[in-house]
């Protein structure tokens, strides 16, 4: 801990100096530059402009071998005493630390062991660092310090760096992709006066002007879907939602979603649709189809097998659930399986939802849609035809039950959606905090007609933690929601 203080003392005597001097350590103007990248393609002799932090300082003797860093990649530059006197030379060699960034002037040439390199002519400091970078440009391996100071994170490891960049293009791609066929990118509310769209706990805060509750979004559903009652035919949005509810590997309070509502499509529609948009926004960010998650081969190559989620709890928990008619039946004979948050008083649909998480849904591995759930779990999707127990629902599940995107075709029907709305009042009333509030308005615009319509939600959060194989959420979201440090 002395030595951290005493460098930082160090640094700013440092910059005193360089002000003392004349030099501006935090100038307002750069000159002109080409990307780091840029400079690597270019053929010995080529004067060239860079800029970058200093990331590596070796001093031999009248000469000094460093490397400077941008987003683009690093250079090797060569400081030399003949080349630009005695005095500069000096002042970088004294002045200069590790994490400043500088504007570089030079000539490309290859050093005797083959590297790519610039002769500095002349250099100009665009900011001085006053905190040394982490162990020395070696890594932050502290995961608590990497969360928490995500900017030492990116400087430090180049995979946190990789992970980021790839979130961007795969976004950029989903967005490309809606558009090329004709969806409208829009804008709902994030602070709503009531709360809807998915089974979750909210985030509630006060507005005081209105001197009104206010809600942070769950899912920004009920708000598109009136959209296609006023005549939006294909609407999306890249949706940034929030639940009030635990935090682990899989969750984090704040996350992100592509949600899009298709209006005279079904469910069936957009399972065809995802196997199109999967391949293309994973390839687009130049990663394969076919890749390992931990132990496991996984394969996104299309299509992905359609099974429904009676059959998958038939297959893997030996249970027909059509065979119990009721919640009691149900959870007679499913009471030995000791599954938490199970009691006598769960709802039958919550009741199959948990015993598919518990014992089917970490079996699976390769992509699968799970469709046609039953109807209690799904208070906005249309029932099925066929089987009015069941909805139009899918969700793409993978990996250990990893859940990447979920969808059904959307109830139209505006006096079943008040009464199901008013279901979800009565378990919300006997305890259930996931339970979903009557939504008057919704059902008022229903009740003007919306065309059939699918719509689908994906967690973009989950899909790339997927992608690149990390084990924690927190990895792929920049500033992950995190407890604050104990402040003595």
């Amino acid at each position: 801990m002395q030595n951290e203080i005493r460098e930082d003392i160090v640094r700013l005597e440092r910059l005193n100096y360089l002000r003392s001097v004349g030099i501006n350590p935090y100038p307002s103007q750069t000159d002109e530059r080409i990307s780091i990248s840029e400079a690597l393609t270019k053929p010995e002799t080529t004067p060239v402009k860079i800029a970058g932090r200093l990331i590596a300082k070796r001093e031999m003797g009248k000469i000094s071998f460093s490397h400077i860093k941008d987003a683009s990649g690093k250079i090797q530059v060569a400081f030399s005493e003949k080349e630009l006197g005695k005095d500069q030379y000096k002042l970088f060699i004294k002045y200069f630390d590790l994490g400043d960034f500088l504007h570089i002037e030079g000539d490309i040439f290859t050093t005797h062991k083959g590297e790519l390199t610039v002769l500095v002519k002349k250099y100009q400091l665009l900011s001085k660092a006053l905190l040394p970078m982490p162990e020395k440009f070696h890594g932050l391996n502290d995961i608590e310090t990497r969360y928490r100071q995500r900017y030492l994170d990116l400087i430090a490891n180049e995979e946190s760096m990789r992970i980021a960049k790839v979130r961007s293009l795969i976004v950029r791609e989903i967005r490309n992709y809606f558009d090329s066929k004709g969806f409208f990118e829009v804008e709902t509310p994030v602070l709503q006066t009531l709360y809807g769209g998915a089974l979750a706990k909210p985030f509630v805060t006060h507005h005081n002007a209105l001197d009104i509750p206010l809600y942070l979004r769950v899912a920004p559903e009920l708000y598109l879907k009136r959209l296609i009652v006023g005549g939006f035919e294909k609407v999306y949005e890249v949706a940034k939602c929030f639940r009030n509810e635990g935090i682990d590997n899989n969750h984090n309070p704040e996350f992100t979603q592509i949600e899009f509502y298709w209006a005279y499509a079904n469910y069936q529609d957009l399972m065809n649709l995802v196997e199109d948009l999967l391949p293309k926004i994973i390839t687009a960010a130049g990663l394969p189809l076919q890749f390992k998650v931990g132990d496991d081969e996984v394969d996104f190559t299309p299509p992905y097998p359609r099974q429904t989620m009676r059959a998958i709890i038939k297959e893997y928990v030996k249970i027909d659930i059509d065979e119990f008619a009721d919640q009691k039946s149900l959870y007679d004979k499913i009471k030995d399986l000791h599954i938490d948050g199970v009691d006598k008083d769960t709802g039958y649909g919550k009741m199959v939802d948990e015993i598919y998480k518990t014992y089917a849904r970490p079996k699976i591995i390769n992509p699968i849609f799970m469709i046609d759930h039953p109807v209690e779990l799904s208070p906005l999707a249309k029932r099925k035809s066929d089987n009015d127990k069941y909805v139009e629902r899918l969700q793409l599940v993978c990996v250990g039950g990893n859940e990447l995107c979920n969808g059904f075709s959307e109830l139209n029907d505006p006096i079943d959606q008040e009464s199901r709305f008013k279901d979800q009042e009565r378990l919300g009333a006997a305890g259930d905090e996931e339970s979903m509030p009557y939504d008057e308005d919704f059902v008022t615009a229903l009740k003007h007609g919306m065309p059939p319509t699918a719509g689908l939600g994906m967690g973009i959060d989950r899909l790339i933690k997927l992608l690149m194989d990390v084990q924690n959420l927190k990895e792929v979201i920049l500033y992950p929601t995190l407890q604050p440090e104990n402040k003595e």
